[in-house]
């Protein structure tokens, strides 16, 4: 039945967690479809990411700085700096990031169709018809599994049947021509009036500097955001070099696998609530269901119930983080700029700052518990949630 297949494998996005999926389903005939005429265009991240993503993609040649520390600063003016002696993250040059792991699956013997727009599906013997729009007309492809990388407004995932993302962030980021002189320290801002439901950012890379931030639904654009924090921050007079905007998918949905279908990285929101990095899981997802499509394909059955164990593997080994970052996250929304300053005037002290130096930005939740025992005064911002919190991570 297979060999009436165009292909074993169709991946939609040639994105990061696409070409993943594509690079570790050794033995299987994949092709890869991107929307775009070039791998990574338009970028849509803030490229900060921690070492261990350098080392998990062998991307060492990406990288243009390392972090250090953070400088935080809340509604009311106080800045709280949290320094380190070893690096916490590394910023990447996420364009080059992205074309280095699609290159590694065309290596690895994937096909790569650019400029092709998924359109739609339709469900025949033994797999799926995948409709695609390209430069010349409709195009069709035949396969047994189709996965779903193609970003947080999934046409695979909604064609599919599953639920979109919870909540989506709306983010905007701006790569200006100005070296910052402190370049180890990323700068964080927090506050209703800078970006209401996330936070901002301003990132130096070396002779370039990225400036950016979130809103969540219901706060306007980013845009009026992003202006004014250019203006606060002195670099509204820098030359622009770039401007991207894009959404962060928040909360994934109950399902990320269907029949003959999986969805992966933010098409399956597989997305940290707290910063909206998604490399780190949604990488790790795609290995997931690579092994997945691997051993479903050659017990030929794709059904839901057998690609069920990439949906128990993955919420097992990352998704547990994710949920513990959607606490965090109700307990962040649920903040006002008063209870902000206030948490922080109680974590600017040596104690907590060297409790905050230990953090990691990919598991935000470990740092919970020393925190409260350090500061215990911090439950009182949601004693209930934090409460629930604290139980999660105590079962891990």
């Amino acid at each position: 039945m297979l060999s009436a297949m165009d292909s074993q494998m169709v991946v939609i996005g040639g994105g990061p967690a696409g070409s993943t999926v594509a690079s570790h389903a050794s033995g299987l005939d994949t092709i890869i479809v991107e929307e775009h005429r070039s791998i990574g265009s338009p970028v849509q991240c803030t490229g900060l990411v921690h070492p261990r993503v350098v080392e998990m993609a062998s991307a060492q040649e990406t990288v243009v700085n390392t972090i250090t520390g953070i400088k935080m600063f809340f509604p009311g003016g106080r800045m709280l700096e949290v320094p380190s002696d070893e690096a916490k993250a590394r910023v990447i040059d996420r364009r080059r990031f992205d074309e280095l792991l699609s290159d590694r699956a065309v290596g690895a013997g994937a096909r790569m169709l650019t400029g092709h727009r998924f359109e739609g599906m339709a469900r025949i013997e033994g797999g799926l018809k995948v409709r695609l729009r390209g430069p010349e007309g409709e195009r069709f492809l035949t396969t047994p599994l189709l996965i779903g990388a193609d970003g947080y407004r999934s046409g695979v995932a909604r064609e599919a049947g599953l639920d979109p993302c919870r909540e989506v962030v709306r983010g905007i980021q701006a790569e200006l021509d100005v070296r910052l002189e402190d370049q180890e320290k990323v700068e964080v801002y927090l506050g209703k009036n800078v970006a209401p439901g996330f936070f901002a950012w301003v990132l130096p890379c070396g002779d370039r500097t990225r400036v950016g931030l979130g809103v969540s639904d219901g706060n306007g654009t980013p845009s009026g955001y992003l202006k004014a924090l250019l203006r606060r921050r002195g670099l509204d007079g820098a030359p622009r070099i770039s401007l991207n905007a894009g959404a962060i998918p928040i909360g994934p949905p109950k399902r990320t696998c269907a029949d003959n279908v999986m969805a992966v990285g933010d098409a399956a929101a597989q997305v940290k609530p707290l910063s909206g990095g998604g490399l780190i899981i949604g990488m790790s997802a795609a290995r997931i269901a690579a092994r997945t499509a691997v051993e479903a394909t050659t017990a030929g059955d794709l059904s839901e119930r057998s690609l069920s164990s990439y949906e128990d593997a993955w919420r097992a080994d990352i998704g547990r983080e994710v949920e513990r970052g959607m606490l965090i996250r109700k307990v962040f929304v649920g903040m006002t700029d008063k209870k902000l300053d206030a948490a922080g005037r109680m974590l600017d002290r040596d104690d907590a700052k060297e409790v905050l130096a230990t953090g990691d930005i990919d598991f935000p939740s470990k740092l919970a518990r020393p925190l409260l025992r350090t500061v215990p005064s911090l439950i009182k911002f949601s004693p209930h949630v934090i409460g629930t919190l604290l139980r999660r991570e105590q079962r891990i």
